[in-house]
């Protein structure tokens, strides 16, 4: 079968190929994208070739989306043709996939929402490792889409007051019509509140000096963003030391393996109870996806979203009808 693909061919070039997707084997299905999301942190890093991420090109970009089966290999148990899956899968228009990145979606879901289910999950397992109790109060540096999203789940999770800090006046706005407490342009606007938990979701190596300073004695620092180079003039005595900080790096791959333990969940549980977060309406999706765009108008939505001339939280690609 052939497919169409986002592929990075080259530092900050995008084409959309064509590409052959094989007949499933064992415990693999076939499908057709409806939706893909683009994860603009993650992906825009590794196209432009930020510090911290990998040289290897042609890479195939994307990795959640919504999709229909279109058929199952052998020894399959849970999914059947035409079944909609949330899926860990590529900026495509067809895929084969392994069942276990596979999951149901909830019926009162919508495809376009339910595509984005994975950048939920990253953001779930930062605050997971948090461990947010009734009570706590919560900052987020960084209101792009994974930090507006931590400010979500912090919320669900029972934090009494949650702020967000982004120099980025529409983004500001739209973590307040997500439920954020207040919003600030920066750190140097708290007026020296401290916030029990503070999750640095921006990925700028100078927000980690804010985050410390907006912790208190005991609180906790989450890194959820990926840093994107070297934090320079970091006194540990006076700010992580000496107050007794907890810091937690919550990169995405440090999961559970095989089941749940403690603050730690598997892949496979956070992407489901993402899922089920979003069809009760406790996370919101459909605010942050600023434009749906067709697989045409793919590479010129990466454009847009390098230029950093429009107000884009994240895009929608649309590769085939619900």
């Amino acid at each position: 079968m052939e497919a169409r693909q986002i592929v990075f061919v080259s530092k900050g070039t995008v084409a959309l190929k064509s590409v052959e997707v094989e007949a499933p084997l064992a415990g693999e299905v076939r499908v057709e994208m409806l939706y893909s999301t683009i994860s603009p942190g993650t992906e825009l890093a590794f196209l432009h070739q930020a510090p911290n991420t990998t040289s290897d090109f042609p890479m195939f970009a994307g990795y959640t989306a919504c999709a229909r089966v279109v058929d199952c290999g052998p020894d399959v148990g849970g999914f059947q043709p035409r079944q909609l899956l949330a899926v860990q899968g590529p900026h495509a228009s067809h895929a084969r996939l392994s069942e276990s990145v596979c999951w149901k979606i909830p019926a009162s879901l919508d495809a376009k929402e339910a595509a984005a289910f994975r950048i939920v999950s990253i953001a779930l397992q930062g605050v997971r490792k948090a461990e947010i109790r009734l009570g706590h109060s919560v900052a987020v540096l960084g209101l792009g889409v994974v930090g507006n999203l931590a400010g979500q789940i912090a919320r669900a999770a029972g934090a009494t007051r949650v702020v967000g800090i982004d120099p980025v006046a529409e983004r500001r706005t739209l973590a307040k019509s997500c439920g954020f407490d207040a919003v600030h342009a920066a750190a140097e606007e708290m007026g020296g509140e401290t916030f029990e938990v503070v999750i640095e979701a921006s990925g700028v190596p100078e927000a980690i000096t804010n985050a410390l300073t907006l912790a208190p004695r005991l609180g906790r620092v989450i890194i959820l963003g990926s840093t994107r180079g070297t934090t320079k003039e970091v006194n540990f005595y006076r700010d992580v030391h000496k107050k007794g900080l907890t810091i937690i790096g919550a990169h995405d791959g440090i999961r559970a393996a095989v089941e749940d333990v403690g603050f730690l969940a598997t892949h496979h549980s956070d992407g489901q109870t993402s899922l089920d977060l979003m069809a009760a309406g406790r996370v919101k999706v459909g605010p942050l996806i600023s434009d749906t765009v067709g697989p045409d108008q793919a590479v010129e939505a990466y454009q847009r979203l390098s230029r950093r001339e429009e107000p884009l939280t994240t895009v929608a690609i649309r590769w085939a009808d619900d």
